[in-house]
């Protein structure tokens, strides 16, 4: 097994088998309530169009959240005096209050955590996580593998130095890797009817 493949292997495996409470705290605030009084408390006044393609949710999943929000105090919706067609949803001060208190909460966690690693893993790890999501920012589903340049430019705009290892391979996704065998499939086919044809110079070309 490749290097790579058992990397993938382990990262997944530390993925699924290292969950922890702190972990499904951390994923419960993309989704749902957390997710939209989150989106309230950086933004500032969104409608409800807004918070759907903020959180990824639909209308009527949206629609529930915030009458949810609104029972417990948290939210507010009004209608835009200016235009009586639009609702203004607002996070509430008690609203506010109880995400500042559960973000402090989580960093107050992950500090705990980074002085475990102690000072020097703590950087190495933010090190190849920052260069990590550097690379993955340029290979999403169906893009066009990075060439070299591409990459240098994506570290610098990050302010990080590029430091291409020593014992890098390409090794490409397996919908590149299709396109690019085909790809060269028929060029090899090109190739060898030119090859025909040279070799044939009297050949019907009709």
């Amino acid at each position: 097994m490749a290097y790579e493949d058992d990397a993938l292997e382990r990262m997944h495996r530390i993925m699924t088998e290292g969950r922890s409470a702190m972990v499904e705290n951390v994923n419960r605030v993309h989704r749902g309530e957390p997710a939209v009084m989150r989106e309230l408390a950086v933004r500032g006044e969104r409608t409800p169009s807004q918070l759907a393609d903020a959180t990824g949710n639909s209308a009527g999943r949206i629609s529930a959240i915030l009458s949810s929000l609104e029972k417990k105090g948290w939210a507010t919706r009004t209608i835009d005096p200016e235009n009586r067609r639009k609702v203004i949803v607002r996070i509430t001060p008690e609203g506010l209050r109880l995400v500042n208190l559960h973000k402090k909460a989580m960093d107050d966690r992950v500090r705990w955590v980074f002085g475990q690693m102690g000072r020097r893993r703590t950087e190495e790890f933010l090190s190849l996580f920052e260069a990590m999501m550097t690379y993955m920012s340029l290979c999403g589903p169906g893009q066009p593998m990075p060439d070299e340049d591409a990459i240098r430019a994506a570290f610098e705009r990050n302010g990080i130095p590029y430091e291409p290892a020593e014992d890098r391979e390409t090794v490409l996704p397996d919908d590149v890797k299709d396109k690019f065998i085909m790809h060269r499939c028929g060029q090899e086919g090109d190739d060898t009817a030119k090859d025909a044809d040279a070799a044939n110079p009297g050949k019907d070309q009709s």
